[in-house]
């Protein structure tokens, strides 16, 4: 298994990077997490995908939770998403999650039919999007609809900022972990920096021993 995946968070007490993000979710747990939309953005590698399986994974059991690429939703099969939502779901959590990656590829009638959709979201269940900030900015100018969707969403904005050294010290514990370390953690941090904050591709860049001494 590839590190990526090997050492992708399985609690929130192992994300790095992204307080403020992890605070938003904590207040919205006080108030319920189940009920809503959300609209998590970020540049790759940040964490986007992670925080969202973590979300789902509070509200469903991992068979309730479904997963999607935008591209493949059609009015047609958001409608016979929506009424299937209305049903709870056998297992430890009642809840059901709708996962969608890669948000930007929405198409227009798509995004049409959510704005009606995700007024109606059932208590128990959970629509959450993900997108790259670029990808983001391109629905905003391809479509007229996008800033109203958005609206009906929980936006959560992924921390790009002062993620190199938190990263770095991340990526450290992982190759020391695996035996793939030799280098100190300033090399992590002109890693990190070097893949623009990516750490998914700084594991990659590890798993392939870079970071062994030379």
């Amino acid at each position: 298994m590839q590190l990526r995946e090997l050492y992708r968070p399985k609690c929130w007490g192992d994300v790095v990077g992204q307080p403020k993000a992890l605070a938003t979710i904590d207040r919205l747990r006080r108030r319920g997490l189940a009920g809503r939309a959300y609209w998590l953005s970020g540049k790759s590698g940040v964490g986007k995908t992670t925080i969202a399986k973590l979300l789902a994974g509070e509200i469903a059991d991992a068979l309730n939770v479904e997963e999607y690429d935008a591209a493949e939703l059609t009015p047609t099969r958001i409608k016979e998403m929506e009424r299937a939502s209305h049903c709870t779901r056998l297992g430890d959590k009642p809840g059901l999650v709708y996962l969608v990656n890669e948000a930007h590829g929405l198409r227009s009638d798509a995004v049409r039919q959510l704005l009606v959709t995700l007024e109606r979201i059932p208590g128990h269940a959970v629509w959450i999007f993900t997108t790259t900030k670029a990808g983001q900015e391109s629905l905003f100018a391809d479509e007229a609809d996008a800033h109203p969707l958005i609206s009906r969403c929980q936006v959560i904005a992924l921390a790009e900022r002062d993620l190199a050294k938190p990263f770095a010290q991340r990526a450290q514990e992982i190759a020391q972990a695996e035996g793939l370390d030799g280098r100190p953690i300033d090399d992590y941090i002109r890693l990190v920096n070097e893949h623009k904050g990516n750490l998914r591709a700084v594991l990659q860049a590890i798993d392939g021993g870079l970071m062994l001494a030379k």
